[in-house]
């Protein structure tokens, strides 16, 4: 039986053509036992459990190892479910035979393992790729979601060839629509989760208690419109039940937990909230000029 490495190892030999060198662009050839060399000669090995650490200098993020256990625990309970439902009927409507989806921002993974396994339960053959600069969840997602090419990795700077993504996911993560745009091919798409006006609005309404308990993304989806073509807003909005024994873990894996003052904290956690509203924006857009 394979291990978890070696089946991550396999999942990138497979998808070596999607790779990019991160200091040349160059594509990738593979070296026993480990080594993905480009013809540069600059080599990157597979690390344990199983990605590739394609950064060209390392990055220090506030992401711990913590913040993305206590995340992978919230989406495991279905407070993303609607979301991931919803986001892989987008996918589904796509007309390649092969699917390639990237998620740019893929923090531990489960978003990216999820729409996978539901576009392969549906008959879809996906070849996926997850980044994010934060190790601590690459390294978890390699090694709870073998036979996902998982990558740290510059969204300013993706490791990732040219025109080859039918899909990037981008959800509730900073963006670089360059890069994207670079990444897609032409009749490929991004989708990008962004929240509406309440979403939390409980917990933003106890913490903040002023103008900042509402939220704005104008600025968010102004920006992508300057950069890509909309093809379609969707708005979804529910409430989603959280226990409170899964409270801790949620303040943990949300910004908005990040900030607040200790003796808040302890109220909140003494009587959280049943459910919170989900409510978030996905937009679909792709390159312009596509004829």
């Amino acid at each position: 039986m394979l291990s978890k490495m070696e089946i991550n190892k396999q999942a990138l030999i497979q998808n070596i053509s999607l790779l990019a060198c991160p200091i040349c662009a160059s594509p990738f050839h593979f070296e026993e036992p480990n080594g993905f060399i480009c013809s540069e000669n600059h080599q990157f090995d597979v690390a344990k459990p199983g990605y590739l650490h394609l950064l060209k200098q390392a990055h220090k993020t506030k992401y711990d190892q913590a913040l993305f256990e206590s995340r992978k625990k919230v989406i495991a309970s279905g407070f993303f479910e609607p979301l991931m439902k919803q986001v892989a009927e987008i996918i589904a409507t796509s007309t390649a035979e092969e699917l390639v989806v990237y998620d740019a921002g893929c923090g531990e993974g489960s978003h990216l393992a999820h729409v996978v396994e539901s576009l392969q339960n549906n008959g879809k053959k996906v070849h996926a790729a997850g980044l994010d600069i934060a190790k601590e969840g690459v390294k978890q997602a390699a090694r709870d979601y073998p036979g996902i090419v998982w990558e740290v990795a510059d969204l300013a700077n993706c490791p990732n060839q040219t025109g080859t993504a039918d899909v990037i996911l981008n959800i509730l993560s900073p963006s670089n629509y360059e890069e994207f745009k670079r990444l897609l091919l032409d009749e490929g798409f991004l989708i990008k989760v962004v929240p509406e006006a309440n979403y939390l609005r409980e917990l933003r309404e106890f913490i903040y208690m002023d103008e900042k308990s509402t939220y704005s993304n104008d600025s968010v989806t102004t920006r992508l419109a300057e950069r890509l073509t909309v093809e379609n807003i969707e708005q979804i909005t529910y409430m989603a039940p959280i226990a409170k024994d899964l409270f801790a873990d949620f303040l943990e894996m949300t910004p908005l937990g990040w900030h607040i003052s200790e003796e808040k904290k302890a109220e909140l956690l003494a009587n959280p909230p049943e459910a919170l509203t989900v409510d978030l924006q996905i937009i679909i857009a792709k390159k312009r000029n596509v004829s």
